[in-house]
């Protein structure tokens, strides 16, 4: 399969819910989660870097840039409920071969919520990796 938008996140919800049974994931950013513990997965850049651009144009490599936001409400083990749904949204990334260069706690008061982005640079011609048994 190729790369895509809707292919990510597919793959990375699958391992969240198959982790974590009952975890509100979307793709929509919206000011309160419908449930917790919620994971937000959003595309926050597609730039094709000058570094990749050959002189003929004919390289289409591009960088993928996706951001994944934890929320746990969970009373006195929120963080920990949060870092362990993380741990789970980094593995998935780093199958697609994302790797992570931010992450970012915010101890909300009433919820914890934990940033990360993961980026990859990918190829014309790339397709998902598959799963192996």
């Amino acid at each position: 399969m190729i790369y895509s938008r809707n292919a990510v996140f597919t793959a990375v919800q699958a391992d969240i819910l198959a982790a974590h049974s009952g975890t509100y994931v979307t793709s929509r950013f919206t000011d309160k989660p419908a449930s917790f513990p919620s994971v937000l997965i959003r595309e926050i850049d597609r730039t094709r870097p000058v570094q990749n651009i050959q002189l003929d144009f004919a390289d289409v490599q591009w960088e993928s840039v996706f951001e994944a936001q934890v929320v746990s409400a969970k009373v006195n083990t929120a963080a920990s409920e949060a870092y362990s749904i993380m741990n789970t949204v980094r593995n998935a990334f780093n199958n697609l071969f994302y790797y992570e260069y931010s992450e970012v706690p915010i101890d909300g008061g009433d919820t914890f919520t934990v940033i990360g982005r993961f980026r990859r640079i990918i190829g014309g011609g790339d397709t998902m990796p598959t799963k192996s048994n």
